[in-house]
Formats: structure tokens, sequence, C-alpha cells
């Protein structure tokens, strides 16, 4: 059971009338997808790169410096990321996070190994891919697979997955979206390396599709 987060059990008795109601939401929903309705960059006021990033949505040097920080918290890294945001016509965020990358293991985008990364840069270089064409996750899935498979018990790491593969389900189950969220609050290996206020805002988010796992029938 998910336990010490603030939700709200809710029962639901599927009807014809609410079923057609259902159908005509997926639209809005699409529009406010797990990526792009999630935040919890606020939470960090201790970084004041986070609140400026979050008003001027520039990737730049300091941001860069930020991310690759190995004395920041990953938590903190995915905050900036968040406060970063994305927008309709895609950005180049994570391109320019890769040169950099690039530049640190004496490299060129081309010819960097994925494999060389820690599993903070690759978690920064894939939730970036999401967000920068959240359209499109696949390539940002496997990135941030691999950043989990170099880090297994960060909560951070499998939260930005876990939200990541939502958008993917969006495509086909809406009810995968709570699943795939309770699978990572359930997970008792993973270091809660995320503060409480950002774990909720995800929870908050994500919960409104449970509705959904009622419709199915699960």
């Amino acid at each position: 059971m998910v336990r010490n987060y603030k939700i709200k059990k809710m029962k639901f008795r599927i009807v014809p009338s609410l079923l057609v109601c259902l159908l005509i939401s997926v639209q809005a929903v699409l529009a406010d997808s797990p990526l792009t309705s999630i935040y919890f960059s606020a939470n960090y006021p201790e970084y004041p790169i986070i609140e400026k990033t979050g008003y001027d949505r520039t990737f730049n040097d300091e941001v860069a410096a930020f991310l690759l920080d190995k004395t920041k918290p990953i938590d903190a890294k995915a905050a900036l990321i968040n406060a970063l945001g994305w927008n309709y016509d895609q950005t180049k965020n994570a391109e320019l996070f890769r040169e950099r990358l690039a530049k640190k293991y004496a490299a060129t985008t081309s010819t960097l190994k994925l494999s060389s990364l820690n599993a903070d840069e690759l978690m920064c270089l894939g939730y970036l891919m999401a967000m920068d064409n959240y359209f499109a996750v696949d390539d940002a899935i496997n990135i941030l697979e691999m950043a989990k498979s170099k880090k297994p018990t960060s909560f951070t790491i499998s939260i930005i997955l876990a939200m990541t593969r939502a958008q993917k389900a969006m495509e086909t189950d809406f009810c995968k979206v709570w699943t795939l969220t309770t699978d990572v609050l359930n997970d008792k290996s993973l270091k809660r390396d995320m503060k409480r206020n950002s774990i909720q805002n995800t929870i908050d988010h994500m919960i409104l599709y449970k509705s959904y796992c009622y419709a199915y029938g699960e």
C-alpha cells in the first residue's frame, strides 16, 4: 500500500453517461499530461538558480554547471530541469546539455558514449529529452532506464522514469499512468532522495488517472 502521502480513496460506479463523459474528456486529459503538468521546482528555494530558471526558461552555462556538479543532489537537478519546462514548439535543451557532456568527456556529440555517463548525467539528459519533445519519449525512456540501472535505488530517477513512461502510456492506457506511479511509491528498495513536497506534487497529478483503473475494471 502507498503510505505517508495524502492519497484520497475514491470509489466510482461506471454508468453509460459517465463513460460518455470520460470519452469526451480525453482531449482535455491529453492536454494535461504528466510531463507538462507536474511542477515541483518551487520546493527548492535554497537554490536560487532554480527560481531564476523558472522565470527565464534559458539553458545557459550556469544551468549546465549545476547539472554537472557532483555535489548537487539529484532531486535538485531534476527540479532545475522541471523549472526549465517545455513548450509546444519543442526546445533543444538536451542538445545543449549533450554538448556540455561531450566537452567534459573530451568527445563530440556524435562520439559521446552514453555508457560513460554517470546516473545523474543520464537522468538529466533523459529528462531534458522528454521535456524537449514530450510527444516522442522513447529515446528518453531508454536513457532514463540506463540511469536507473546505474543507480537502481534512487527514488528521483525512478519517479522521473515513471513520469516519462506515463507520458507514453497515455497513448493507449490512462490507468497505467497511475499504476506506474504506485509501483514506484510502493518500492521499498528505493532511497527517498526527493523532497516530500515534490513527491506529493507528483501524486496530486497522477492520482487524477486512478479513476480510469476503475473504469477498466481493475
